[in-house]
């Protein structure tokens, strides 16, 4: 027997308690997944797999719980009706409100059939919805196909239960019907992985977890530089410093100006697309790297080109580059200057 609470033994009362504990439970354990898997994604060795397999597998997990326990008990069939009611409830939910939120709040001016992002403003005060939206990226599209593909087992349950009584085989095969889909799903993602077709995922990660704190400028970008390592970073200058100045690096740098971008514009307080060396040295302790004045210093005297005392954005990323992957060379010529 499948203990469960009478709603008149808790009343109202305890009834809006049960409610609002549960609830706060499934907002905490998916905050938990989602920091998870975030980490995780922060691991280019496992990047692809945890994208493509393990996430969407932890977000079927609360999802196919509903069902099993909906599908428990004496009375199987009334309570599972409750669970499927709940499940397609929140799905269409999040199609709508979320969506319509998300397409509201992200609007911009449509220009000539092509949307306004990079003007200024973006979107006029006042502009009508004919001549406001948002840009689709290919992906979008992609995902609307999977999800109507992903109808076909309810119809193949719900159109012979019109005609027949006996539904059990019809709900066999949509069950394989789903299985089948679901694996096939998470081949094609995996594979998409494999293609780099996630990247911008895996990009918006590292900035947010950055900006977030949840990881150090180190933890976020060393992982990713020792992958391009492999095949693209260049070798020491002569001065003992790593630089990205080679054509065969363009990856790596283009990467670190994209994670970067944000944070240099946060520290680059008077706009004018420069930090000086305070400015670097708070950028470098919020992001829980220790640089002493001294070792700031000598990032300048190698960085400074035109020695005016601050960096340009290509400088800083130079300079990050140099810290994250060389940091013992910078530490004993910071000794050696001590001393």
């Amino acid at each position: 027997m499948i203990p469960s609470i009478d709603p008149s033994d808790v009343g109202t009362t305890g009834l809006l308690w049960l409610v609002l504990s549960y609830g706060y439970v499934l907002f905490f354990a998916s905050n938990l997944i989602s920091e998870g898997s975030d980490l995780l994604l922060l691991v280019p060795s496992m990047a692809g797999l945890v994208g493509s397999v393990i996430l969407p597998l932890l977000g079927a997990v609360p999802d196919g719980a509903i069902m099993l326990f909906s599908g428990l008990g004496d009375n199987a069939q009334e309570t599972l009706s409750v669970g499927v009611g709940a499940l397609a409830g929140s799905t269409i939910m999040l199609l709508t409100i979320s969506w319509g939120l998300s397409i509201f709040g992200g609007r911009v001016d449509i220009i000539n059939n092509r949307a306004n992002y990079g003007g200024k403003p973006r979107l006029t005060p006042g502009q009508s919805w004919s001549q406001s939206g948002v840009a689709l990226d290919p992906a979008v599209s992609h995902g609307g196909i999977i999800m109507m593909v992903t109808t076909l087992p309810f119809f193949l349950i719900q159109g012979p239960a019109f005609f027949v009584d006996d539904e059990k085989y019809w709900a066999l095969a949509g069950l394989v019907l789903c299985i089948i889909g679901f694996s096939t799903y998470l081949i094609l993602q995996f594979r998409m992985s494999k293609l780099g077709e996630d990247k911008g995922r895996r990009l918006a990660v590292v900035k947010k977890l950055l900006l977030d704190g949840k990881v150090s400028l180190r933890g976020a970008l060393a992982p990713a530089v020792k992958q391009f390592s492999q095949e693209t970073i260049v070798g020491g200058r002569d001065d003992g410093y790593q630089g990205i100045d080679n054509d065969n690096s363009e990856a790596v740098k283009t990467y670190f100006k994209e994670v970067l971008r944000e944070p240099f514009r946060k520290y680059d307080i008077n706009g004018d697309g420069t930090l000086d060396a305070k400015e670097v040295r708070t950028f470098f302790n919020d992001f829980h790297e220790s640089i002493t004045e001294e070792g700031t210093r000598k990032l300048f005297q190698r960085y400074d080109t035109d020695g005016d005392g601050t960096i340009c954005y290509d400088e800083f990323i130079d300079a990050c580059f140099t810290f994250i992957t060389n940091p013992e060379t910078l530490q004993s010529e910071t000794d050696d200057q001590q001393q």
